[in-house]
């Protein structure tokens, strides 16, 4: 009969084997930025305090401008009912961002929309609960927009 300590390693060498790893600190390429804003501009400088980017109080000091142009909510009758009544809603945020470099003209990342999505099941009986579940879904879109954005960032940073 195998040890624990010998299940251990195997189930350590079996995760190793299958390209499993952390995702890590987000590795932007770009020393100073600047994110003024809530919402989703809140949760991208909230990724980058653990990493080696410095996230900075003012557009002057930094090498790049990183500006969350709009940030949409949006909530909409998904499904119907054969009785008529509203069994689904589809959540949706919409977030349009751009990011300058100080002394160019031209962004290096035009305008660009990311929209993500979820679908959150209506309760009559439950009301305030499916209300908390729908800020917990967009605030989960929220960290999920965050992350395309600063991998958007890192694929720009590599191209200038």
């Amino acid at each position: 009969m195998l040890s624990s300590r010998a299940l251990v390693l195997a189930a350590a060498a079996l995760v190793a084997s299958c390209g499993f790893q952390l995702r890590g600190d987000p590795a932007v390429g770009i020393k100073a930025l600047y994110v003024p804003g809530a919402g989703v501009a809140q949760e991208i400088r909230r990724a980058l305090v653990t990493g080696p980017t410095r996230v900075v109080n003012s557009a002057a000091e930094a090498e790049a401008h990183l500006r969350v142009i709009a940030e949409t909510r949006e909530k909409q009758v998904h499904t119907i009912t054969g009785t008529g009544r509203v069994y689904e809603f589809e959540l949706r945020l919409l977030v349009r961002y751009d990011m300058m470099l100080p002394g160019r003209e031209e962004p290096v990342i035009p305008p660009t929309e990311l929209v993500s999505r979820r679908l959150i099941t209506f309760s009559e009986a439950a009301p305030i609960a499916k209300e908390a579940e729908e800020l917990l879904l967009f605030k989960d879109m929220q960290v999920e927009i965050a992350d395309r954005i600063l991998r958007q960032v890192a694929v720009a940073r590599r191209d200038m």
